[in-house]
């Protein structure tokens, strides 16, 4: 059976070829995307892992170390400092850093060490009471490459190794003796939630695109298959024939997709999130995964292919006559409809657990892929109405192709119309990026013990020597000092702002100084990843829409060839034909394209109305919007070349 498939597809020519060609081109764009999309999953996974170091388990007694950590500022970047102090000679060695830190000891990030490259030592490495660099940690320690952190080896009776600590991620001391086993960074729980919708949001577009690769030049083959039926072919080799025919082509453009996946991961790594690149181990997941995921997507081609089949094994005769198949049904809206009202009200029920969000992401991915379903049917209602009004030959051409055939011509729009979707649904949330630049004079404070607090002002004021105008206040306007506390605040120029930072630091124990700006950092941080995460999504979408207009396009052209060739004997223009192939495609394109962008936008309306708007979702959306239609546009216009050669082609021939 494999022999004949091949020779089948070898006697078919050029025309089987492509299709072959093409089928298994869409499968490996679809298998790179897919394996994208699993492998993020698995990145931050990765920086989690690397980050639980800093909270270790505490041990109530024999620790041998006390951990405690903080974040500093330094001209609108933040680093993360971790406070260490031995307790005995067999304190555990962290991660990326060959011993345990001695008192007087920094190590820094490879990428902190660049920023501090030059700058003054009151400006920075003073807040941590002169000590010296003692080297760079290394990637184990470190989230990403571009990661700020840096690690100070203090004595146990340090204040700053008692001081508790109130800022929002950090860590009070605690003692500990091991690193193993402790508490990821909590903001990267909130990152892998924000991955896993991306890779709903880049993994349905890419398998209904795999799926679709099962269904490319299907007249053809259709009726190629219901001739074998018709003479003597049994429906179990049909089945045989169509399985092992597309499993080949997919599983040749699965392992190609695969291979460009990893080719092209140190590509993939450098996108920025959370303020850094990627490991590029980071975005490997794992031989199984990525073995799972090659042979998913040919899975899911054959999975299509035999449902395409329906027509040829229950009625090869009526696909030998082209009989006109029976219209859609309306069941296909009302299951999109219950979807979508099913995500709707869940969003206003459920709460914040893991539970309901992946309850969320299942019924949005749901409806996601339920669109795929809708869509034929919009377009044979489309092409119903425009038959009935049609003013020419190409409307009137294009008009009965929408209305006979809505598959094949949804298939060139679906991308176009999936994308439309998540671009309406992701790009309006909002995305705010706060000014941190330094002011001409600013303020910058910390809580202190209140029966300290005069002390702590003098001792500061002392060792500013008047470049700083200090004082004790209840209220800095973003620090409050609640019960026995104060708050120590420091007023200086621009250009004196680090060097009092510094002086503070080193004198104040727990929490670092602050100005009210630097609240904002970690918030722009997950503003820009988000911004970056919601534009590389669209990137993706889109791009997959136009490769699949382009194939779709192409696969449409070999699947009328016969019928177009005829049309231009019959005295057809060639112009009239290209018109018509064209307004197939743009007709739905306008309609349904416009249409999916605000059903998404309604989708998550009660989402985004409790976090408000802002113009820059709304830019990110009109740009993405018209880069991709024109993209899609553009591929779309690949299929000319090809009409234009069946139009030369005037012997008219079985194929």
């Amino acid at each position: 059976m494999t022999e004949l498939a091949w020779r089948l597809t070898r006697l078919g020519g050029r025309r089987a070829l492509l299709s072959t060609g093409l089928t298994a081109f869409a499968v490996a764009v679809a298998t790179l995307l897919l394996q994208f999309a699993v492998a993020g999953n698995f990145a931050f996974a990765e920086r989690a892992d690397r980050t639980s170091w800093r909270e270790p388990v505490a041990v109530e007694q024999d620790a041998s170390a006390v951990i405690a950590t903080a974040f500093d500022h330094y001209r609108g970047s933040t680093v993360t400092r971790v406070d260490l102090a031995a307790l005995t000679g067999d304190a555990p060695v962290p991660p990326g850093m060959d011993a345990f830190p001695a008192p007087g000891e920094v190590w820094l990030s490879p990428a902190a060490a660049d920023l501090l490259d030059g700058v003054p030592e009151s400006d920075f490495l003073a807040r941590y009471g002169g000590a010296a660099v003692a080297g760079e940690l290394g990637a184990a320690a470190l989230a990403h490459p571009n990661e700020l952190v840096a690690v100070v080896g203090r004595d146990a009776a340090d204040p700053a190794m008692t001081a508790e600590r109130s800022s929002a991620d950090t860590v009070s001391p605690r003692g500990f003796d091991a690193f193993e086993g402790g508490q990821p960074d909590t903001v990267y729980g909130f990152y892998q939630i924000l991955m896993a919708l991306a890779a709903v949001l880049m993994a349905v577009p890419a398998a209904v695109f795999g799926a679709a690769a099962a269904r490319l030049t299907v007249s053809r083959r259709d009726e190629r298959l219901a001739t074998l039926r018709l003479v003597g072919a049994t429906p179990a080799q049909v089945v045989r024939l169509t399985l092992i025919e597309t499993t080949l082509a997919a599983a040749a453009g699965s392992i190609v997709g695969t291979l460009a996946w990893l080719a092209t991961t140190p590509l993939f790594a450098l996108i920025p999130i959370d303020g850094g690149r990627w490991y590029v181990a980071d975005l490997w997941s794992g031989a199984a995964w990525t073995a799972a995921v090659a042979l998913a997507v040919p899975l899911l081609v054959a999975v299509s292919a035999l449902i395409g089949l329906r027509g040829v094994v229950i009625s090869p005769l009526g696909v030998a006559q082209r009989v006109k198949p029976k219209g859609l049904k309306l069941i296909r809206a009302v299951v999109f409809l219950a979807l979508a009202l099913a995500f709707v009200a869940a969003t206003q029920v459920m709460g914040a657990s893991m539970v309901a969000v992946g309850i969320l992401l299942a019924l949005f991915a749901g409806t996601l892929a339920a669109l795929n379903l809708v869509g034929p049917w919009i377009v044979q209602k489309l092409g119903n109405l425009l038959a009935r009004t049609a003013r020419g030959p190409s409307r009137l051409l294009a008009a009965r192709r929408l209305a006979e055939d809505p598959k094949a011509a949804w298939r060139a729009v679906s991308g176009v119309a999936i994308a439309g979707f998540i671009a309406g649904s992701v790009a309006l949330f909002p995305m705010v990026i706060t000014d941190t630049d330094a002011q001409a004079t600013e303020a910058i404070a910390a809580k202190v013990p209140a029966a300290e607090a005069e002390a702590l002002a003098a001792e500061l004021d002392a060792a500013l020597g008047g470049s700083a105008e200090v004082k004790v206040v209840d209220s800095s306007g973003w620090l409050f000092a609640g019960e026995d506390g104060a708050i120590l605040e420091a007023t200086a120029s621009a250009a004196e702002l680090e060097a009092v930072r510094s002086a503070m630091t080193a004198i104040v124990p727990g929490d670092a100084p602050e100005r009210e700006i630097d609240s904002s950092l970690m918030s722009n941080r997950i503003v820009a990843s988000v911004r970056t995460g919601v534009t590389v999504v669209l990137a993706v979408v889109f791009a997959t829409a136009a490769v699949s207009a382009a194939i779709s396009a192409i696969g449409s052209v070999l699947d009328r060839r016969r019928t177009y060739r005829l049309l231009h004997l019959a005295g057809t223009p060639q112009q009239v034909l290209d018109r018509a192939r064209r307004q197939e495609s743009l007709l739905p394109l306008a309609l349904i394209g416009g249409g999916s962008i605000l059903t998404g936008m309604l989708l998550t309306l009660p989402v985004i109305g409790a976090m408000g708007f802002d113009v820059s979702g709304v830019l990110i959306l009109t740009a993405t919007v018209a880069a991709g239609t024109a993209a899609v546009i553009a591929a779309g216009s690949a299929s000319k070349p090809l009409l234009r050669s069946a139009m030369r082609d005037v012997s008219p021939r079985p194929d």
